[in-house]
């Protein structure tokens, strides 16, 4: 799916923070299950797969893969960023470089998960941060899930403000909206 094939009322009157949305599809069985086993079981082998089936998607890849950052803390306790697995996947198929030392997430937040869309807003409010210089002006967020877009709509417009003008969405699900 890409966000020409799922741009909804809400979308087109107040377009997102991203210039384009590419996904494996819905979060609809057997997807939920599988992004939990990579997420969480270390179901590594599915990033393969995975890339393989949204890179059928993009047409005209970003040259920059920027995954989706996790606190240290979080990181530490899951030991790995699924983001990052993902993004060094997708790569692979699309010929393009992941930069993981750019978007840091330097306030350990709460999980997005089950929380209201106010809730995720406010959860995230000044988690992120830039670190450096963008390698491109045009960069692609990785992401696995993405639900209400709060994360990745903050990331946005922190790379707006160091010059990113082209920002490409990739992620395995976009869910319905709540």
């Amino acid at each position: 799916m890409t966000d020409s094939q799922a741009r909804c009322g809400a979308c087109l009157s107040h377009p997102p923070a991203w210039d384009h949305l590419f996904a494996i599809s819905a979060y609809h069985d057997p997807l939920p299950q599988l992004v939990h086993a990579f997420k969480y079981q270390q179901a590594f082998e599915l990033a393969l797969p995975f890339a393989r089936q949204l890179s059928e998607r993009i047409l005209h890849p970003a040259p920059v893969l920027l995954p989706v950052p996790l606190h240290w803390r979080r990181r530490w306790q899951r030991g790995f960023n699924q983001s990052v697995h993902l993004a060094w996947a997708l790569a692979d198929h699309l010929d393009t470089q992941v930069v993981d030392n750019v978007l840091v997430r330097h306030r350990h937040t709460a999980p997005q998960q089950g929380l209201s869309r106010q809730a995720r807003l406010s959860n995230l409010k000044h988690a992120f941060a830039i670190r450096g210089e963008l390698p491109s002006s045009h960069v692609a967020i990785v992401d696995d899930v993405v639900t209400t877009g709060q994360t990745v709509s903050q990331l946005c417009r922190l790379l707006r403000r160091v010059g990113a003008e082209t920002i490409d969405i990739y992620c395995l699900a976009r869910t319905d909206l709540p």
